[in-house]
């Protein structure tokens, strides 16, 4: 008898885990669907619209990042930890989340480069989905770096690097690396000279840093 609360516990872990992997996978799929529809999922499809510069979905690494790292590591932590979450800490981490998405959605619309979330400096219906998918994504890894206690040492490292993976992606510089070797003549920014680029980069790692040794002096 004394299994069967553990085995219950083992089962909606893994429902939760599923579940959540199942919505950030959709949001990212409504991105790309939100994209076609604008015709700005392919550069072929960017360029027939009579734009011969810009990022079209399917080269935004950023999103191959979400579909094959962010949903999937937000679905492990949500499954491995949320049963230790308490009410007032994940309003916290929603509340920090929402503003930390509405601010880099903001930076995003500075850019005069047309992308699939944003042009003409405003968001388009990607960009609201993406933005949607970032509150909720950054709230899950608030949670889990400030709120969740007993984490494992193997644990804690793996998101770190898989986050930063994610976050070198995100801001372009893997494409701005493959840009050296390959001329795109529809992407004419250099994301490896933009100091936000760097900064971004830099700050995550060094936030990530600090929380893995904060971790390490806390034990």
């Amino acid at each position: 008898m004394g299994d069967v609360p553990a085995q219950k516990r083992s089962s909606f872990a893994l429902s939760r885990a599923a579940t959540a992997f199942i919505v950030f996978e959709c949001l990212v799929g409504a991105q790309g669907l939100l994209a076609y529809q604008d015709r700005f999922l392919t550069v072929a499809e960017m360029q027939r619209r009579g734009i011969t510069q810009g990022l079209p979905f399917i080269w935004h690494f950023g999103m191959w990042g979400d579909f094959l790292i962010i949903s999937p590591l937000a679905g492990y932590v949500i499954g491995r930890y949320s049963d230790r979450w308490t009410l007032g800490p994940i309003l916290i981490s929603l509340v920090v989340g929402l503003i930390l998405a509405l601010s880099f959605s903001w930076l995003y619309t500075l850019s005069a480069v047309p992308e699939a979330h944003v042009q003409n400096h405003h968001l388009t219906s990607a960009g609201v989905v993406h933005l949607l998918y970032m509150a909720i994504a950054l709230a899950v890894f608030t949670q889990f770096f400030f709120f969740t206690d007993n984490i494992s040492v193997r644990a804690l490292r793996a998101v770190s690097v898989m986050l930063f993976v994610h976050v070198f992606f995100g801001t372009h510089m893997a494409l701005g690396i493959l840009k050296l070797i390959y001329h795109f003549g529809w992407y004419s920014t250099q994301p490896l000279a933009s100091i936000f680029g760097w900064i971004t980069v830099g700050t995550v790692l060094l936030g990530l840093v600090w929380r893995n040794c904060w971790r390490h002096s806390n034990v």
